[in-house]
């Protein structure tokens, strides 16, 4: 993902253009907040220089929770191609709706689509309004 663009689907960070993969997002869209919120690539990722060395170098499988609706709370597992488990968080988790902000570039791997994101599964439809007069 470049910088100010919104995540499509929820994700989990690989890496980042910032040290120790740090990612700044911002989550107006999620909870009102403005204030930018750090994410980080779990602990037991490599560091990456660039994205092309991401792709070419990460093997590994992401097992996760099914999908649900709340939004600071997240729990997985990443299985590498050498046999190692690595734990993941919320802290390791981009929600679609978040924006990237400070951070060049952001690289994950993709954990909910469509529905199943944790912003749909909290959407409610809108009531219906009428006025006084039409009642």
């Amino acid at each position: 993902m470049e910088k100010n663009e919104f995540f499509p689907a929820d994700l989990v960070l690989l890496a980042s253009s910032e040290p120790k993969n740090l990612a700044f997002v911002e989550t107006k869209n999620l909870d009102g907040e403005t204030n930018l919120k750090n994410k980080n690539a779990p602990k037991g990722i490599q560091e990456f220089k660039d994205i092309e060395e991401v792709a070419r170098e990460f093997e590994g499988e992401v097992v996760c929770e099914v999908p649900n609706d709340q939004i600071y709370k997240y729990e997985g597992v990443i299985k590498t191609a050498n046999g190692t488990k690595i734990s993941l968080s919320s802290d390791n988790l981009l929600l679609r709706g978040s924006s990237l902000r400070n951070t060049e570039w952001a690289v994950g791997v993709v954990t909910y689509t469509g529905h199943d994101t944790r912003i749909m599964r909290n959407s409610v439809a809108s009531k219906q309004k009428t006025s006084n007069l039409e009642r």
